[in-house]
């Protein structure tokens, strides 16, 4: 059974292999395994790294404390955030957003330093847990931005989805021969083959969204987001291809 634990580590580079430690053995000792293991370890580095490298912070606190199905996570420090004027979500948080159901921050300011970031995390393989998915559907992922990528694809796995991500049409070519339900295409990847790769598969008959700046021919994709597309966007529409209202 999980029970609530919190530590305080210093904010360097060093203290980050110390961390991740750290979390991997609370999820262990929580009977988390696999994708739920990954993925509140990852959480929490990716807001720990944030602490470290953009916050100027000189000390960071994790604390874990658990919920039905889930665990919130809390990450602080003493610095101030870095963020940039135009941008409503804080620099190097774009995987903790994909990860997590529901993440909370409080900026740290010059004013008032301090920084805390609260996420939820669902998780379904501790011992118990009733409502894990059957199957999930397994969906291919082409981006040649492998940040973005890597953060809808986390994003998407949150959601229940099999996601497999790469980064070139050759690999994607090579990947869609385990027949996914549906592939989700940029089509810039592999400097513009994208869209030849994305009206393949949707002929060989795998449902495909693309991602573009500019709206492609209709025989490209069965759904089109423009650029920068949010990944509610991305989810809504993976879900109406495959499971569309009667």
């Amino acid at each position: 059974m999980m029970t609530e634990r919190s530590r305080w580590f210093p904010a360097a580079s060093g203290s980050l292999p110390e961390i991740r430690d750290f979390v991997r053995e609370l999820a262990g000792q929580s009977g988390l395994r696999g994708d739920d293991a990954r993925d509140v370890v990852l959480a929490v580095s990716e807001a720990a790294d944030n602490a470290v490298r953009r916050a100027g912070a000189s000390v960071v606190g994790v604390t874990w404390e658990p919920r039905d199905h889930a665990v919130l996570l809390t990450i602080e420090d003493d610095g101030v955030f870095d963020h940039d004027a135009g941008d409503v979500r804080p620099l190097g948080l774009r995987l903790l957003f994909g990860v997590a159901d529901e993440v909370r921050v409080r900026p740290g300011k010059p004013t008032w330093p301090g920084t805390v970031v609260r996420a939820l995390v669902r998780v379904w393989s501790r011992p118990g847990a009733l409502d894990l998915p059957a199957q999930r559907s397994k969906v291919l992922l082409v981006d040649g931005d492998r940040l973005s990528g890597q953060a809808l694809a986390v994003f998407l796995h949150a959601e229940g989805y099999e996601v497999s991500l790469v980064t070139t049409v050759a690999a994607a070519q090579e990947a869609i021969q385990s027949r996914p339900a549906l592939a989700v295409v940029d089509l810039l990847t592999s400097h513009g083959e994208g869209t030849r790769f994305a009206a393949a598969a949707r002929t060989s008959g795998v449902p495909v969204v693309a991602l573009s700046a500019m709206e492609p021919a209709a025989h490209v994709a069965d759904a089109y987001l423009a650029k920068p597309a949010h990944p509610l966007r991305v989810l809504a529409a993976v879900r109406d291809l495959l499971s569309p209202d009667p």
